[in-house]
């Protein structure tokens, strides 16, 4: 019944008008299936005790003279009847006399049955043989009824029939009939439901007869009207209540959150200011003492060549630093441009580890390489992926104390995966999430063992992902060793010409001084700043080139009709006019008049934007202050040399 009870209102109205009719159905068919059968039965059991009469009188004549063949002939009527199974005679004494049977598997019984007996399978009949009113023999006769299971079965099945076709009519009747009754009550029980899932008590059931149904939706509907009415006023409360609320705890939110901002952001300045004013001021410190010591007094020559290599070793540490900042500039400005073309990504890893190798062996670093694959092929911006490769490797190179191993390997696996792994000073846990923000350091005090701005992760993460990649951090804690893993996209259709290319541009020359570079090379060098020019000058002569220098646009034309320059070198911002200006007025002379001589532009503007800005305008090269004197000759040379064979 509790099953019942929950059932859907469609499924117990048509349960409630099935049930009964099925119920009908079955006991009249059971009925007149016990009725057929017990008359059936009836009618064979006459029939059979006819025929065993007819028998028993045909037969007595030949039992009183115990004439076999006449018996045997009497038996033998049986026959025709297909039922019987068969029949026996039996003697005064109750001996077997004469018998006919059907088939070998049912035979006489030796002694004649005392009684007759109807059972399900067969029917056994024993009549006397009767003459003149004694008693001669006995006639033992068995009928099978397998007819009577036959009708039973037919009966069943056609009662399972008409059954199913009951159900199957009384089912489409009952469907029709209940629509009437079950529809209103589901269209109000779904409108209930979406008025509870919605809470829109506007939603009203559509009466759709006159009877107590209708009086029920009715009902409803006026029983909603007044809800949504304490439900609008209520909600309409409710909601300014919970506006007032939402405004107090947004307003105390945001404070929360500018405050806790303003602090990090002020703790995160004054960090960064005091590590930025202490990065700069300690390479500048080396340059400007040991420039006052080469000043004021004569030093012996291995001093004199200690102090340049700390001067230029430190100016290049400041030129990274700012360098640095120019790039996170970029990035988060969003002005980062890549020079995308194909790149041997083994070639960048070989010149990366042949930059640090210096730094590791002044350390007694084991600095291990394992590459799988030659070449590496990949598409990118090589100068920004060896920027990449070589922060990864310097920061393993400076965090790693002596005598201690970094290994970087790179392989194929679906992409390029990059390993820089390190036996150095790990990363704390708590820290690890904030290793590829910029300006964190996991010791900001001013007794880190380390320097640096805390930029060149940062950098790298959005180097990386410029390119399609990603990178990770790994670390079991202090004093554990750190992993940094590279994953970026392959190619595997470029040209040998570009893998050349690609390697040339990231291996890094070995800069070997040769007099003679620039010899009969005519140079013009235009710059308002006097140690800028004269320090370009001085490069330039010192590889064998004539040099002339003009501190303005119109003194650099001047000393062009003079002199006739193979190559022009231009600052790009100088006063009045700048080097745009110069190298357009350049570029509208004929041809024959110098309008096609090769230009550089060497400027300390220096982003992607500039250095594409300078080639729209007719420079042939852009180069970026501070500059490597050798790069500028080679330069020079081959810009030279093609405008002499041009």
């Amino acid at each position: 019944m509790t099953a019942f009870r929950d059932l859907p209102i469609r499924r117990k109205l048509l349960l409630m008008t099935l049930g009964p009719s099925a119920v009908g159905v079955l006991l009249v068919g059971l009925g007149f299936l016990a009725w057929d059968v017990v008359e059936l039965r009836r009618e064979i059991r006459q029939d059979v005790l006819a025929q065993a009469r007819i028998v028993s009188e045909n037969s007595s004549p030949a039992m009183l003279f115990l004439d076999a063949r006449t018996a045997r002939e009497n038996l033998t009527v049986l026959e025709i009847r297909p039922r019987i199974r068969f029949a026996c005679l039996y003697d005064q004494a109750g001996m077997l006399f004469e018998s006919f049977q059907r088939s070998v598997d049912a035979g006489c019984p030796a002694n004649a049955p005392p009684t007759t007996s109807l059972g399900w399978s067969r029917y056994d009949v024993v009549e006397p043989v009767v003459s003149e009113k004694n008693r001669v023999g006995t006639l033992y006769l068995s009928r099978e009824l397998t007819d009577v299971i036959d009708r039973l079965r037919f009966g069943a099945l056609t009662m399972v029939a008409l059954l199913v076709l009951a159900i199957l009519t009384a089912s489409a009747i009952a469907r029709g009939m209940q629509r009437s009754i079950a529809t209103p009550l589901l269209d109000l029980a779904d409108t209930a439901r979406r008025i509870s899932t919605t809470r829109d008590y506007s939603l009203r059931a559509v009466p759709s007869s006159r009877d107590e149904t209708g009086v029920v939706v009715g009902a409803v509907n006026d029983m909603l009207d007044r809800i949504a009415e304490r439900t609008a006023e209520l909600s309409k409360a409710n909601a300014e209540l919970e506006r007032e609320i939402e405004e107090r705890k947004r307003v105390e939110g945001e404070r929360t959150a500018a405050l806790a901002r303003e602090r990090d952001a002020n703790r995160l300045k004054d960090e960064f200011l005091a590590t930025l004013s202490h990065e700069l001021r300690t390479p500048l410190n080396a340059v400007l003492g040991w420039t006052r010591v080469l000043r004021a007094a004569r030093v012996e020559p291995a001093t004199q060549e200690r102090a340049l290599e700390s001067i230029e070793r430190n100016a290049r540490a400041q030129a990274r630093l700012i360098e640095d900042l120019l790039e996170i500039s970029r990035i988060v400005t969003g002005k980062l441009r890549l020079q995308v073309r194909d790149t041997d990504l083994a070639a960048i890893v070989d010149a990366a580890v042949e930059i640090v190798q210096p730094a590791a062996a002044a350390k007694r670093l084991k600095l291990v390489a394992h590459i799988d694959q030659r070449p590496a092929l990949t598409s990118g911006d090589p100068d920004r992926l060896q920027q990449v490769i070589w922060n990864l490797l310097s920061n393993a190179v400076k965090f790693t104390p002596d005598d201690g191993t970094v290994s970087v390997r790179l392989v194929n696996e679906h992409g390029y995966h990059l390993t820089v792994q390190d036996t150095g000073s790990g990363i704390e846990p708590r820290f690890l999430p904030y290793v590829f923000e910029a300006f964190r350091q996991a010791d900001g005090s001013a007794s880190r063992e380390h320097g640096g701005l805390g930029l060149g992760l940062a950098i790298a993460k959005q180097l990386v992902e410029a390119h399609g990649g990603t990178i990770q951090a790994h670390s079991q804690g202090r004093n554990r060793g750190a992993t940094f893993e590279v994953f970026l996209p392959s190619v595997v259709t470029p040209s040998l010409e570009n893998i050349a290319l690609d390697r040339r541009v990231v291996a890094r020359p070995a800069d070997r001084f040769d007099p003679s570079l620039l010899r009969n090379v005519r140079v013009l060098v235009v710059d308002d700043e006097e140690d800028a020019r004269v320090l370009l000058q001085t490069t330039l002569q010192q590889y064998g080139a004539d040099v002339a220098t003009a501190s303005s646009v119109e003194e650099a034309f001047a000393a062009f009709e003079q002199t006739q320059p193979h190559v022009v070198l231009s600052d790009i911002g100088m006063p009045h006019e700048d080097g745009y200006t110069l190298i357009r007025r350049l570029r509208a002379r004929p041809a024959a008049a110098g309008g096609a001589v090769p230009a550089v532009a060497v400027t300390a503007y220096a982003s992607s934007g500039d250095r594409a800005a300078t080639q729209a305008a007719g420079y042939q090269a852009h180069i970026a202050k501070p500059f490597e004197p050798a790069e500028i000759a080679r330069l020079v040379a081959r810009l030279g040399a093609a405008r002499s064979s041009s």
